[in-house]
């Protein structure tokens, strides 16, 4: 958990203010999952916590952070993609947004003191890197699966109670399917009705024991 609580609510919007222009000047695929991150401020601090668990969990599942790895490493993560931008490095530049990341990780230099500071980062600094880190993690996230995953998928999944461990073995059973994860069009009915069927037979059939028949009954009802 990040534990946020010395965060002032009325300064989100200058946080949320700083964020977009720091994810405009990432570019690339950081730009679009940022959306996710402002989304999530303008639900409230505890959405902002979920979404920084869920990036960390598949982050780990997927290997762009080692098992033993933690939120200080998010965080660095995140600053080190501040300073990209303050050397000229942005995300569209590399052929990949894992290529991005080994790049922030082995090439963007962070001193001592800024290492020091990391589990001792202010509310509002720890909201900052918290959001830029999962941000470039989504981004880096989505490319290693082989299906199309909406922005919208990370907020519709939190909202029916998947939690941080289930959402990869969950990604997983719609890849092996190669059914678009579209949670948030399928709850609110506005999917083509093959797509519509195909979700609801998918989590149906294919999901009850990775999130089981609590979470079950309401994607389904």
């Amino acid at each position: 958990m990040l534990g946020l609580g010395g965060v002032i609510l009325g300064g989100l919007s200058a946080i949320g203010g700083m964020l977009t222009t720091a994810f405009s000047a990432m570019g690339g695929a950081v730009l679009s999952t940022g959306g996710i991150l402002l989304d999530a401020i303008n639900r409230g601090l505890p959405m902002v916590e979920k979404i920084f668990d869920i990036a960390l969990a598949v982050g780990k599942g997927v290997g762009l952070f080692s098992p033993e790895q933690s939120e200080c490493d998010m965080y660095e993560l995140g600053m080190r993609a501040e300073r990209a931008v303050d050397e000229g490095v942005h995300s569209e530049q590399f052929d990949s947004n894992q290529a991005y990341i080994d790049h922030l990780r082995e090439e963007i230099e962070l001193g001592k003191e800024d290492l020091d500071k990391l589990d001792k980062l202010s509310g509002e600094d720890k909201l900052k890197y918290a959001c830029i880190g999962s941000a470039v993690t989504i981004a880096g996230i989505k490319e290693k699966f082989e299906i199309d995953i909406p922005e919208t998928f990370w907020l519709a999944s939190t909202d029916v109670g998947i939690g941080p461990e289930q959402i990869k073995p969950m990604l997983d059973v719609f890849e092996q399917e190669q059914v678009k994860p579209d949670i948030d069009g399928f709850l609110n009915g506005e999917l083509p009705s093959d797509l519509q069927r195909k979700i609801y037979d998918l989590i149906d059939s294919r999901l009850g024991e990775v999130l089981g028949n609590e979470t079950i009954e309401k994607l389904l009802n």
